[in-house]
């Protein structure tokens, strides 16, 4: 039913674009493009993902990963106010005030960032 795709089947033709154009008669295109695909479908009972009760299914999984994605932005933030942090000791270490104060002032944005985004979630 299908047959190897090569490389050459993935090369643009101006047979598509142009079918009348000088040179175009004996160009063919590649096999996938004559696939009778209503057939294939008709065939087929990939489409019972369809369902009301896969819908549900589908729902419940989206849930599941939008919580963990909720938990995974609050992971990230703390954890980008944890790298500001060690900024700040660096630029401390190294008396570096005016780095040291950025870096306090960010660690305390990405800090309320991630309270304000638990509260949120």
């Amino acid at each position: 039913k299908y047959l190897p795709l090569e490389k050459e089947h993935l090369k643009t033709s101006t047979a598509m674009a142009d079918p009348n154009a000088h040179g175009q008669r004996n160009t063919t295109l590649a096999w996938f493009w004559s696939l009778d695909v209503q057939s294939n479908i008709s065939g087929n009972d990939w489409m019972t993902e369809c369902e009301p009760r896969h819908f549900c299914d589908c729902w419940n999984e989206e849930v599941i990963l939008i919580k963990h994605e909720m938990q995974w932005t609050i992971n990230f933030v703390k954890h980008k106010a944890k790298q500001w942090l060690v900024h700040m000791d660096n630029a401390a270490l190294n008396e570096i005030t005016r780095h040291a104060c950025y870096a306090t002032r960010q660690s305390q944005i990405y800090h309320d960032l991630a309270g304000h985004v638990a509260d949120l979630f």
